[in-house]
């Protein structure tokens, strides 16, 4: 059983929660090459789960469509706005940032940013088992844009070390979601049962 986590106790929660759970449905939004530091390829591989993969830097996404990993595939980004909007990627490889780019600077990677309930919807897909959200700084404003009435989703990982944590765990907690446990670079979700 190989991991391909970057932590080791990501690694941890996700044998823990998910270890005897087979085929479910994840989304990894930062999914990097598809590989490197992926908290689902274990989980397609192993649990023979599927899922959706968002990673926005080209050189990345060329190297993750080489995979042939057995989900959905968006090269793009989430959107901090609850609309389609330009947005522009700063820097690159696992840590590129998106960014709203007024100047339309030449040198950075341009790519329209889609609301998580947009391509969900595309595909289909109303329930989401476990969500990866890794996205180098505006996780809260894709997490507070979201329709959370309209899709189900059940766990959340949400990379928080960039000056939104307490923001994060306050929205959260206002969708009723039960903060499990912080770990190294992330906090962890739970959608109550009902």
């Amino acid at each position: 059983m190989h991991h391909f986590s970057q932590f080791k106790d990501q690694i941890a929660f996700l044998n823990t929660f998910y270890g005897k759970s087979n085929e479910g449905f994840f989304i990894e939004a930062g999914a990097f090459d598809g590989e490197r530091f992926s908290n689902t390829l274990w989980l397609e591989r192993e649990r023979n789960w599927t899922g959706l993969l968002i990673e926005p830097d080209s050189k990345n996404f060329a190297s993750l469509k080489g995979k042939q990993r057995k989900s959905w595939l968006a090269h793009s980004c989430l959107s901090p706005v609850p609309y389609p909007t330009k947005m522009a990627l700063k820097g690159g490889g696992a840590i590129g940032k998106m960014a709203f780019d007024k100047r339309g600077n030449q040198k950075m990677q341009h790519l329209i940013c889609f609301p998580l309930e947009s391509l969900l919807g595309a595909i289909g897909q109303y329930e989401v088992d476990y969500f990866s959200l890794d996205i180098e700084g505006l996780d809260y404003e894709v997490l507070s844009n979201f329709s959370w009435d309209a899709f189900d989703i059940k766990v959340l990982m949400v990379e928080s070390n960039k000056g939104t944590r307490e923001k994060i765990l306050e929205f959260m907690a206002e969708m009723k979601y039960q903060h499990l446990k912080k770990i190294t670079i992330d906090d962890i979700f739970q959608k109550p049962k009902s």
